[in-house]
């Protein structure tokens, strides 16, 4: 399956190219274009890329100035769970507005600790959905450790088990272990997410 993977990731390699260096674009955006990012990552966490995508369109309007409950009534079931994403999402809004530029101080923190900084102060966020985040804005280097990841990094035999992280430490370690699976088999580290999501599900994904 390895060599599998391998002429998969150098097939898709220019497209994945293109999807990393529109997340780049990202990183001359506003605060307010990074929020949208916000969005999809609470919305997609434990579910899909196409529910995200259907809170962002019906929350778009009200983004912005909306109230909680202007949120909630907004995707009333029309996503899942939609009352705690709408808390986690309105006062994760909250967290950006205490910065003039949030984004500025994101870029201006250690690479680990701009990590930890989201995991800690966003709500519905643990290090794979900070990590996620992170990507979509245009940092590098970050495992977006997901379900899809876990099960290839085990038929690869990188990982010994296809169990989620634990905490943060179990995070790292199991990051660290995909990065030498890169650094060996000369995979670009940003590129090797998106091609595993796309091995296992044909696209190319946010």
């Amino acid at each position: 399956m390895i060599d599998e993977f391998k002429r998969h990731y150098y097939s898709r390699q220019k497209e994945i190219q293109t999807r990393l260096k529109e997340f780049e674009k990202f990183r001359k955006s506003s605060d307010k274009k990074l929020f949208e990012e916000v969005v999809f990552c609470v919305f997609a966490a434990n579910s899909s890329a196409t529910m995200a995508q259907t809170a962002l369109k019906l929350l778009k309007p009200i983004l912005f100035t909306g109230t909680l409950e202007d949120y909630q009534k907004t995707i009333e079931k029309k996503v899942r769970f939609y009352n705690i994403r709408s808390k986690y999402l309105y006062e994760n809004r909250l967290v950006m507005e205490r910065y003039d530029n949030f984004l500025n101080h994101l870029e201006s923190l250690e690479h680990h600790e701009r990590r930890l900084f989201i995991k800690t102060n966003f709500k519905g966020f643990g290090m794979k959905e900070s990590s996620h985040f992170l990507r979509n804005i245009g940092f590098k280097n970050y495992c977006i450790i997901d379900k899809h990841v876990l099960n290839l990094m085990t038929e690869f035999s990188v990982l010994n088990s296809a169990n989620p992280p634990k905490n943060v430490d179990d995070y790292l370690t199991i990051e660290k272990k995909i990065i030498n699976f890169a650094e060996e088999n000369n995979y670009n580290i940003d590129e090797l997410d998106l091609a595993l999501w796309s091995f296992k599900t044909g696209k190319v994904m946010r």
